[in-house]
């Protein structure tokens, strides 16, 4: 006799394999769901196999168990749900409460958070990139750079490189249509700065040569360690990968050197630079992504 905990397990499990009919096995023929408190999403096998079809068709979602709490025959499961959509990756948490009863799942509440999602920066998008950067910039270099220092790689340094928008790799990601990080690969010559910073030429690489770059991540001060850099960084090796390019360089600041690291990068030169007149480390950083 399988507990409610298993029954609840197991529809976790079928909804990650995309299996409507294992889904569907596990609901009560009779069973709702709701978007909590009493909005009807769908009533009965038929409106719940349809709806799960047509999620898995349009963005081939993947859930990830946070936390799960029992009672009795109610199991809460706090969830990451991530989801491909068409210009790239993004995810919803939620809070869902399943009412189990005779081995089924016979009533289902959802409780979703802000939604998520990486896309593609346009032209549109530079102002508030600039804002953006200046907020990360300043805001999460505490403890790794000075004051002085912060503000002369913010001033003269940091900014939008608008050829990684016109070759279309540089994203945003957006909570709930608010912009709360941005990053990008290249595959010209430039290893870091914005258009302010950088000289007339950015010749193209040859990805069967030399390595392509990471470039220009920064994540809003309001929103660390919430895994922006991370799903920024996983789409832009994937991206990289996929034009060709077996190996990626960049050049870290010091607040991003733990991060890079923890990704499998390794520090293979530490340099300076002096924008305004002021003397700021970095690391050149490399890894094998073939």
């Amino acid at each position: 006799m399988m507990t409610p905990v298993q029954v609840v397990q197991a529809q976790l499990d079928a909804y990650n394999a995309h299996d409507v009919e294992a889904l569907c096995r596990i609901y009560a023929s009779d069973a709702g769901q709701y978007q909590h408190p009493d909005t009807l999403l769908a009533a009965g096998s038929a409106a719940i196999r349809e709806r799960f079809a047509a999620r898995f068709a349009a963005a081939s979602p993947r859930a990830e168990l946070l936390h799960r709490i029992v009672t009795g025959r109610t199991v809460i499961d706090h969830e990451k749900v991530h989801s491909l959509g068409a210009e790239g990756p993004g995810y919803v948490e939620l809070v869902a409460m399943y009412e189990v009863k005779e081995e089924r799942i016979a009533n289902a509440w959802f409780i979703f958070g802000a939604k998520t999602q990486l896309r593609t920066a346009t032209v549109a998008d530079v102002a508030t990139l600039e804002a953006l950067i200046a907020r990360s910039g300043l805001g999460l270099s505490q403890g790794f750079y000075t004051e002085e220092q912060a503000a002369a790689l913010t001033e003269h340094v940091y900014g939008v490189d608008t050829q990684l928008i016109e070759d279309r790799t540089y994203f945003i990601v957006e909570r709930d249509g608010a912009a709360i990080a941005a990053g990008g690969w290249s595959k010209r010559a430039t290893l870091c700065g914005a258009d302010k910073a950088k000289g007339p030429d950015d010749p193209e690489l040859d990805p069967a040569l030399q390595p392509g770059r990471i470039r220009a991540f920064f994540v809003d001060p309001g929103h660390p360690r919430q895994g922006l850099a991370t799903l920024l960084l996983r789409h832009c090796e994937d991206a990289a990968r996929a034009a060709g390019f077996s190996a990626l360089e960049l050049a870290a600041t010091m607040p991003g050197v733990p991060f890079y690291r923890a990704a499998g990068y390794d520090s293979i030169e530490r340099f300076k630079m002096t924008p305004g007149g002021v003397e700021v480390p970095l690391a050149r950083m490399r890894k094998t992504i073939a």
